[in-house]
């Protein structure tokens, strides 16, 4: 992700956020004060430390739920489940080669003078699909 507009519409935040009435710049530059300034500088703060916006934050508060702009901005679903995907085991049966060790979903007869063992992962059931 580019960072640099972020950071452009953070600083640009920033120093309007100084243009209050008790400034003689705000005068100048006849730039009202706004809360608006405020909450900008703190959603660029919490977008990227986050990830997610301060409303974001409010409304996976409320609803219990993961919710993020950026991810919706990706094409995904704006809020998902916490709960984490259910998991099944898959079982890789190990044989040594020349150069490394390579794991297999099945025994292979072939193999068993250099079989070295089993490796036993957890992986999401989402994963496993084709």
């Amino acid at each position: 992700m580019r960072r640099t507009p972020l950071i452009c519409l953070i600083a640009a935040t920033g120093l309007l956020s100084a243009c209050s009435p008790s400034h003689n710049t705000a005068v100048a530059m006849h730039l009202p004060y706004s809360p608006f300034t405020a909450l900008l500088l703190a959603d660029g703060v919490s977008v990227i430390n986050t990830g997610k916006t301060v409303e974001d934050h409010v409304v996976g508060w409320v609803s219990g739920k993961d919710c993020s702009t950026i991810r919706r901005s990706h094409g995904d679903d704006y809020c998902i489940s916490k709960e984490p995907p259910p998991k099944v085991m898959v079982v890789a049966y190990c044989y040594k080669t020349i150069a490394k060790t390579t794991c297999y979903d099945r025994k292979r007869e072939e193999d068993q003078s250099t079989y070295a063992g089993l490796r036993v992962d957890m992986v999401p059931v989402a994963s496993l699909r084709p």
